[in-house]
């Protein structure tokens, strides 16, 4: 039997996200705006853009047993987001995520693995004892290497389509594009994994990784859109200009809507073009993923019908203003 369904494996961190003012900084003080705690990491902002438009994504991963890791959990719920495959880790704090968003929606962000760094092949083997392989499986590097290696090389082994996030990049990255069916990366971590100037042009970049090793390589590029090696055709996509809140989890929305639109057999462009209007979506409001009210709009513009069902509720739990 062909495996279905969609399984997001890694990071769940409480994001503490300060807006900043406009004013300046003076003596090491920045003046906030406004702050809130909200459920974040790489792979859970994925799967909850992809609950929005398919309910049935599962998502794998630690949380400490503390009320950040409580806090987690109920906002998962509140999405319909089982959370059969979250694992409460009481030697260990849940990770943390210190997010700071400028004026201009830019960001940077301190994050602190907590129970993330203790994510392990382990926890892999025992969660396929008790589940059936999905179709495609999302994976970044916010959890330790050996995890993700070897949740990519078992997932493949399986049937499951491997869509690996390369980011957060470090030094043996590289080691990974050989692992994945589609690999995606923005043009900085592209350039830090070839050791190349941030100046070469995309056609070259895309070239590289494909005699690197990936399959399908994918580069977004911001305001750029993005581009990508599908078989011998290179595929190129724009994105509309958009006024930028927040831009935390465009990235993390992308790689998450362009997974369900492969899970629905859509052409690739248009796997790409969704995805990157997926990623503007989030780019505008301060949610760092896909809400329910998002996907009418987003179907809209591409053309495409592919949520399955109605997404849950979106509840207060996933974010609080302060």
């Amino acid at each position: 039997m062909r495996p279905t369904g969609i399984c997001v494996v890694g990071s769940l961190n409480a994001d503490l996200i300060a807006y900043l003012g406009a004013d300046e900084s003076a003596a090491s003080y920045v003046a906030g705006k406004r702050f809130e705690m909200a459920a974040g990491g790489k792979s859970l902002n994925a799967a909850m853009s992809i609950a929005s438009l398919d309910p049935t994504v599962t998502l794998l991963g630690r949380v400490g047993a503390d009320d950040l890791g409580n806090f987690i959990t109920a906002a998962l719920q509140a999405r319909g987001i089982s959370i059969d495959g979250i694992i409460p880790d009481d030697s260990i704090h849940t990770g943390v995520g210190h997010v700071r968003v400028n004026p201009e929606g830019e960001y940077d962000t301190v994050v602190v693995p907590g129970a993330n760094g203790n994510f392990s092949p382990a926890d892999i083997d025992a969660y396929l004892e008790d589940h059936a392989p999905p179709a495609f499986v999302v994976l970044n590097l916010e959890v330790p290497l050996p995890a993700v290696r070897h949740a990519a090389t078992r997932f493949r082994e399986l049937g499951s389509q491997v869509v690996l996030n390369l980011s957060p990049v470090h030094a043996e990255a590289r080691t990974l594009l050989r692992l994945a069916d589609v690999v995606v990366m923005n043009l900085s971590e592209a350039c830090h994994v070839l050791d190349v100037p941030q100046n070469t042009d995309v056609p070259l970049l895309l070239d590289a990784l494909r005699e690197a090793g990936a399959k399908t390589p994918v580069l977004t590029l911001g305001g750029g859109g993005v581009a990508a090696l599908n078989g011998n055709d290179l595929v190129q996509a724009k994105v509309a200009p958009t006024r930028v809140v927040n831009s935390v989890g465009a990235g993390d929305s992308f790689l998450g809507t362009m997974v369900v639109a492969m899970a629905n057999d859509h052409p690739f462009p248009v796997c790409l073009g969704v995805a990157n209007e997926a990623g503007r979506l989030v780019c505008s409001h301060s949610e760092s993923f896909l809400t329910p009210a998002d996907v009418q709009p987003l179907e809209e513009v591409v053309g495409v019908r592919f949520a399955k069902a109605p997404a849950g509720s979106s509840a207060g739990s996933e974010k609080v203003p302060t």
